[in-house]
């Protein structure tokens, strides 16, 4: 019920502003532009909406990554130098092009908050996240993170994350 209401006021909110400005802007005012100015606004309401939506995923399960949240200042201390080794190594000529795993995370665990983590140390880049239950063989399984990880140790905020690497 709360979201709902979240979206009527917020729609509302768009459309009276783009309606206002609208108004403020044309010379005339008939019927014809009262007609044309609120259904631009109303389809601007409509993309500040989705927008919105869009910008906040939903941050559920972050009771279950208190361990990676807890491991990420050391992650962060250790993956900065790790970085900076292959920035050496790489400007030496001898480039080091990191690999891709996938981690399949535990049903409850917060896909957004895990990635989000993960991308903020230097040694790892979510770069796809999906979310449980789009493969209809997976009933019962948890997100699914494609991660670019700078080398194939697993970093402390990956191995405190609820889940573990299929690949």
């Amino acid at each position: 019920m709360a979201r709902a209401a979240t979206t009527a006021v917020t729609l509302l909110s768009w459309w009276a502003l783009l309606f206002a400005l609208y108004l403020v802007c044309v010379s005339t005012v008939s019927p014809a532009e009262l007609a044309v100015g609120g259904g631009a606004a109303l389809l601007g309401a409509v993309a500040a909406e989705a927008v919105r939506r869009a910008e906040r995923p939903p941050a559920g399960g972050a009771r279950r990554l208190g361990g990676a949240v807890a491991a990420f200042p050391a992650a962060l201390a250790g993956e900065t130098v790790r970085l900076a080794a292959a920035v050496v190594r790489t400007l030496r000529g001898r480039p080091d092009t990191g690999r891709e795993v996938t981690v399949r995370l535990e049903p409850g665990a917060g896909p957004a908050l895990a990635a989000a983590l993960l991308s903020a140390s230097p040694g790892a880049c979510v770069i796809d996240i999906q979310e449980a239950g789009e493969d209809p063989g997976e009933h019962g399984a948890g997100a699914l993170l494609t991660v670019h990880l700078l080398d194939t140790t697993p970093s402390p905020v990956e191995a405190a994350l609820p889940g573990r690497r299929e690949r």
